[in-house]
C-alpha cells in the first residue's frame, strides 16, 4: 500500500475551500397540490426544525415541495455507490494536478474503466483542462463524501458550512483495494437516505432563494457544498433515472 501514501499527502497538501460551484440550481414554481403520505409529512417537519434551529428560512408552501414516499423510491445498489466513489476519488484526484504516473496506478488498482460517466472520461482524457474544468473537478470531493456517508463509511453529514477533509476520504480507499472497499460498505437504510434527501433538498432551496436575492447563504452554510450535496442524494435516489452527468438541483 506504500505506492499510495502520495495520494493522500497530496489531497491533504490541496483543497476545495476556495473553488465555487457556478449557480445551476433553480427555483421551480410548484403547479400541483401534493397530498403528502404521514411519512413525507414527518420527513418534512424533521428537515424544517432542523433549518429552524440553524436559522435557516423554509418552504412556505405547505402543498409543495416534498420527496416522493419512501414507497415510490428506488435506491442506487451498493456496487453502484461503491463504483461512484471510486470514480469520483479518482476525478478529485486528477483536479489534484497528480502526475499521470499515480493516476495510472490507481486506475489500475480500482478498474475505473466503465465507471466513469461520459463528461468524466472526457475530462481524464484533456491533457490540458482548463482552470475552469479543474475546479468543478475539484467540487467532486464533496459528492465522495456523500457516497462514503452513504456505504458507512463515514459517520454523518455535518453541518454543510464547510468543505469535507478530503484527506481523510481519499485515505478511506487508498488503503483498502477494491474488493475490500465493497465488501466492507454497508449501505444505509432507504428512511436514513431520504431523510437526507429531504433536508439538502431545502437547504438548497434556501441557498437559491437568497442568491436570487442577492444575499448570502444563510445559516453560514456554504452554497457550494450543499449543492454538490444535493447532486449527489438526487443521483443516489434515482431522482427522474438521471445518469450522473444529468442530475438535476432544481428546487
Amino acid at each position: 500500500m506504500k505506492k499510495y501514501v502520495g495520494l493522500v499527502m497530496i489531497a491533504a497538501s490541496l483543497s476545495c475551500a476556495n473553488h465555487k460551484p457556478d449557480d445551476k440550481a433553480s427555483i421551480s414554481v410548484p403547479v400541483e397540490h401534493i397530498e403528502p403520505t404521514q411519512a413525507q409529512k414527518e420527513r418534512r417537519a424533521q428537515s424544517e426544525a432542523y433549518c429552524k434551529a440553524h436559522g435557516i428560512p423554509v418552504y412556505s408552501n405547505p402543498n409543495a415541495m416534498f420527496m416522493d414516499d419512501d414507497s415510490q423510491v428506488t435506491l442506487r445498489t451498493q456496487d453502484e455507490l461503491a463504483d461512484r466513489a471510486l470514480a469520483l476519488c479518482f476525478i478529485g484526484l486528477k483536479s489534484e494536478g497528480l502526475e499521470q504516473s499515480k493516476l495510472d496506478l490507481f486506475n489500475e488498482k480500482y478498474n475505473l474503466e466503465g465507471k466513469l460517466s461520459p463528461a468524466e472520461l472526457a475530462y481524464v482524457n484533456t491533457k490540458h483542462p482548463t482552470e475552469q474544468q479543474k475546479i468543478d473537478a475539484n467540487w467532486r470531493y464533496e459528492d465522495l463524501h456523500v457516497m462514503l456517508w452513504a456505504l458507512g463509511y463515514i459517520d454523518q453529514l455535518a453541518y454543510p458550512d464547510q468543505m469535507c477533509n478530503v484527506a481523510q476520504d481519499v485515505k478511506i480507499i487508498s488503503d483498502l483495494t477494491e474488493d475490500e472497499f465493497k465488501a466492507k460498505a454497508k449501505l444505509r437504510s432507504k428512511k436514513e437516505i431520504l431523510d437526507q434527501a429531504d433536508l439538502i433538498l431545502r437547504l438548497d432551496w434556501a441557498c437559491v432563494d437568497a442568491r436570487t436575492k442577492n444575499q448570502p447563504a444563510p445559516g453560514k452554510m456554504d452554497k457550494g457544498v450543499v449543492y454538490e450535496r444535493h447532486y449527489a442524494l438526487n443521483w443516489l435516489i434515482k431522482l427522474a433515472d438521471q445518469h450522473w452527468d444529468e442530475v438535476s438541483t432544481d428546487t
